[in-house]
């Protein structure tokens, strides 16, 4: 059992790798790099040379950079679905009759299948802002479902974890709004670089704070969000650190990593405003966000632990 926990571990983390790469098509702009799917150029394995690309395809859709980064993305994403899939079969030797470690692993299992599909209607619709965005959401619930699977198998391998920690049950209240807030910001984040990226391509000699404004009241909502996060982040540490007792190290590393990851949310934000939206940015920006979607469960994992065992 320990082993699963290892291996779920393991997959979680390279999860977290195949958003960031996914990420990264996004802002590098080689969402169309391979114009076809589940080949790139029609081959298994993407040209390197323009004399490799069928006779139908107009050289000047060929970048092998772009190209190769979309690839990369598709690679990783059947690492991942292997990954996910042994985490299944190990799940169902060991915890077969254990629903609360079955269930949200199976759920993962039938998101990341979905997630491999929905890659190939973003290629179809030519990046379509909406499909775009349900495929970053359906890549949220699975990465959410393994953690909460792994976290569940955890416990059960060591019952005592939170047996003595003691959290107010008024912090579900605390959990809840920041989830919510935290998805809305995700989604509005992405909804507004596909704005960006569209109002760009209209007015190429505008600049990007500019172009910002352009966006109307969206970009505003997005920044009162990063704040009102900040606040229910630092509400959630205070209770944990101050209003509990015997609270677990993972309570507090988590409520304190969410708090810090949040301030950078909200610098590196405003950073993207002066340097031109920089892709860089943009993909920290958008793979801390996950990180605190995952932190957020786990921290509502032990919360929940603890009541049940007390």
């Amino acid at each position: 059992m320990k082993y699963f926990s290892r291996f779920t571990i393991i997959t979680t983390l390279l999860t977290y790798i195949l958003i960031f790469v996914g990420g990264l098509v996004r802002v590098s702009g080689a969402g169309m790099g391979c114009p076809d799917w589940p080949k790139c150029f029609g081959r298994w394995i993407p040209p390197t040379h323009l004399d490799q690309l069928p006779a139908h395809i107009d050289p000047a859709q060929f970048n092998i950079v772009l190209a190769w980064i979309e690839y990369s993305n598709r690679l990783v994403g059947v690492i991942i679905g292997l990954m996910v899939t042994a985490t299944l079969i190990l799940a169902y030797r060991y915890y077969k009759n254990e629903k609360k470690v079955l269930t949200p692993i199976f759920l993962s299992f039938i998101l990341v299948g979905l997630v491999g599909w929905q890659g190939s209607q973003v290629v179809g619709t030519v990046l379509n802002p909406v499909t775009v965005s349900l495929h970053m959401v359906l890549a949220l619930f699975a990465i959410s479902f393994l953690i909460i699977g792994t976290q569940n198998a955890y416990y059960l391998t060591y019952p005592t974890d939170e047996k003595d920690s003691y959290y107010p049950c008024k912090m579900k209240y605390g959990f809840w709004a920041m989830g919510i807030v935290l998805f809305l910001e995700i989604i509005l984040g992405t909804e507004l670089r596909a704005g960006l990226e569209m109002v760009r391509k209209d007015n190429p000699l505008v600049e990007s704070v500019l172009l910002l404004k352009m966006l109307g009241p969206f970009k505003y909502i997005h920044t009162v969000l990063g704040v009102t996060l900040a606040g229910v982040s630092w509400w959630i540490w205070y209770y944990f650190t101050q209003k509990s007792e015997n609270a677990s190290i993972t309570t507090k590393r988590a409520s304190l990593a969410i708090m810090g990851l949040v301030m950078i949310q909200i610098v590196v934000g405003e950073l993207m405003v002066f340097s031109s939206v920089n892709p860089i940015y943009q993909l920290f920006h958008m793979w801390s966000a996950t990180w605190i979607l995952g932190l957020l469960i786990v921290e509502y994992g032990a919360w929940k632990r603890s009541g049940d065992l007390n």
